[in-house]
């Protein structure tokens, strides 16, 4: 969490500081740069956090297949061995605080009760993230002045404010797609295991 926050806070500093630089448009209020970037930033959170909401909403049963966007593919795996996921991915924070369920490991290996609801949470976390990208560059558009041509924040700020947040949501994404076949290889397992055991107590 500390290493997203001091992004973030690197991030609005340095789009601040490029518009007080570079961008004309308000010469006699350098602050109001400042305010329009905190703005979008703030309006970047609560996109996310509505877009966390809806599908969070939505059944269970939408969630439970291993298909479409929760499927992982083996070129799709080999990227992410590609990117280190596995080295870094403890440094990205985990948002189990907020529904109960924390998915920075796997507490109980054995419970296929537990682990299915991993895969399950995992699955929500997928599509939250995923759908939160293209969701946050809809900051854009709050620059209403820029319908008339007397602005170009949309592009000096809300742009790169949507890219870093987009950054920051697609990497826990990553993080999810990467660990599924490993959850559901588990859940397999565990049914084999069962059925062993079933057979040599007979």
């Amino acid at each position: 969490m500390v290493l997203y926050l001091i992004t973030i806070f690197v991030g609005v500093a340095l789009v601040s500081a490029l518009n007080i630089f570079f961008n004309p448009l308000y010469q006699d209020g350098w602050w109001v740069y400042i305010l329009f970037t905190l703005g979008f930033t703030v309006v970047a959170v609560i996109v996310d956090a509505i877009v966390a909401i809806v599908i969070r909403k939505m059944p269970e049963r939408w969630f439970q297949q291993d298909k479409g966007i929760f499927k992982t593919s083996e070129r799709e795996l080999k990227f992410y061995r590609f990117l280190k996921v596995h080295k870094w991915k403890d440094f990205v924070p985990e948002l189990g605080n907020f529904t109960g369920f924390h998915k920075n490991k796997v507490a109980t290996p054995f419970d296929n009760e537990y682990i299915s609801r991993f895969i399950l949470e995992a699955r929500y976390g997928v599509a939250i993230h995923f759908y939160s990208v293209p969701a946050s560059f809809l900051i854009i558009l709050c620059d209403w002045r820029m319908y008339t041509g007397e602005s170009n924040l949309w592009l000096t700020i809300a742009l790169p404010v949507a890219i870093v947040n987009a950054i920051l949501i697609v990497l826990p994404a990553f993080i999810l797609k990467y660990n599924l076949p490993r959850l559901i290889a588990i859940y397999n397992n565990n049914i084999e295991l069962e059925k062993r055991k079933k057979q040599a107590e007979k």
